[in-house]
């Protein structure tokens, strides 16, 4: 057996899910049939597709620490990559729009010029993984290992994956149905047959039970119920809206109405950022958490939150009409009357559910979250739009906080119900004391 030999193939093969909108772009920006600043990568018959470069690149960073990586994924001075990764062609999903736009801190205002909108392929959209190992004779004294981080892999895809652009902001999330690792050993005759005839092989790999690097990961699930009403405006309303006047209506998502993660990101960073202006230190501190881009500084956010979804039979939307008001005169102006359709509570039930998490966290980056954590949870800090007439305030009812092994879970007013209190205000002091040595 030689180092080069192949001696053996796995298989992996299933379906990926998107539980949120994707977008990966196609680079090309605004065209003459196309106004959107972002356009939807598609492929030649015009259907979104996921590139194999970008999986396995998102799956090279997530096991870049394991033994056998550079040798699964390539090492340019060592090693050619092991594993094959089709691209995943996308159906069923819809093409949507969303826009986006950078807040003054001072103001809470949009930055005139910083508005862009984008296209994303809806939640819901599902297309076929198949990926191949290549195992050479020089593989054989590390099988085991290679065969591991298979395992490891279905794991990971099995829990949900990010793909594509603004991952931090509740994009991209994708999930792993029917994934299946099949491991073709050509030392015996029945699997290089079963190879050719397209059979199953005699040893299938099963998802390993845990990835140990999540115990760094600050992680928080919390329900909330609405105090007051809510709306994310979405301005493409149906023609029976239209003819009623009616000039923004909720944003949905498929047939749920969301907050989206981008606008939950960037209501959590300007709040982060109240927070550190009252412990005297320079917002800057933050870029290390929850990311920058400006000019040559680029800094993955490490801060990441889910899309919350909020289902029909939770809400109903309620038609308002409002007068503008002339800034000089503090008057109505005649004929400005305008009307929106925000969303209401229909009883006290968990209504809004919040996923955020840090990844690798600091004990004072888990302090600070508890800090968010709080101010949600106590109305102190409203979402959507409109705030300025009172709508967007939520209470917090249950929340499960995971950290190094760890679960604490709060209940009504707050109250720890599971795990140790003392631990929690441990990493919230962390954070004043943080500040201090700065």
């Amino acid at each position: 057996m030689t180092d080069a030999q192949i001696i053996g193939k796995i298989k992996i093969s299933g379906e990926l899910v998107l539980e949120s909108p994707l977008l990966i772009g196609d680079g090309a920006g605004e065209t003459s049939d196309n106004f959107k600043d972002i356009h939807v990568l598609k492929n030649q018959n015009d259907a979104p597709f996921i590139p194999g470069t970008s999986l396995c690149g998102v799956l090279h960073e997530i096991f870049r620490g394991y033994e056998v990586a550079d040798e699964l994924f390539g090492d340019p001075d060592n090693f050619q990559s092991a594993i094959q990764i089709e691209d995943i062609n996308l159906e069923g999903g819809e093409i949507i729009s969303r826009d986006g736009v950078a807040i003054d801190f001072w103001t809470g205002t949009g930055i005139d010029g910083a508005k862009y909108d984008y296209e994303a392929v809806e939640r819901g959209a599902h297309g076929k993984i198949n990926m191949l190992v290549n195992l050479r004779g020089r593989h054989f004294s590390k099988l085991e290992k290679f065969k591991n981080t298979v395992a490891e892999i279905l794991s990971k895809f099995k829990r949900g994956i990010r793909l594509g652009a603004l991952t931090s902001k509740g994009f991209g999330l994708a999930k792993a149905e029917n994934i299946d690792a099949q491991f073709y050993d050509f030392r015996k005759k029945s699997d290089v047959a079963a190879w050719f005839t397209g059979n199953s092989a005699a040893e299938s790999i099963s998802s390993a039970k845990n990835i140990s690097a999540d115990a760094e990961n600050f992680i928080v699930d919390a329900d909330f119920s609405f105090n007051s009403s809510f709306i994310v405006r979405d301005y493409d309303v149906s023609k029976a809206d239209k003819a009623n006047k009616i000039s923004a209506v909720s944003l949905k998502s498929l047939e749920s109405f969301v907050l989206p993660g981008t606008s939950l990101k960037g209501i959590f960073r300007h709040r982060a950022e109240y927070i550190f202006k009252n412990l005297n230190l320079d917002k800057k501190f933050l870029n290390n958490l929850m990311g920058v881009a400006e000019g040559d500084t680029k800094i993955k956010s490490r801060f990441v939150v889910e899309e919350s979804y909020i289902e029909n039979k939770n809400v109903v939307e309620v038609e308002h009409t409002r007068n503008k008001i002339d800034r000089f005169t503090g008057g109505t102006l005649q004929g400005a009357l305008f009307k929106t359709k925000p969303l209401y509570q229909k009883n006290s039930a968990p209504t809004l559910h919040i996923h955020f998490e840090i990844f690798n966290a600091k004990d004072f980056e888990a302090g600070l979250a508890l800090f968010l954590l709080r101010d949600l949870w106590l109305g102190k800090v409203a979402l959507g739009g409109e705030k300025c007439i009172g709508r967007g305030t939520v209470q917090g009812i249950s929340a499960e906080i995971n950290f190094k092994g760890e679960t604490y879970k709060l209940g009504e007013g707050g109250k720890v119900i599971q795990g140790n209190k003392d631990e929690l205000s441990k990493f919230a002091v962390s954070v004043r004391n943080w500040g201090e040595s700065k």
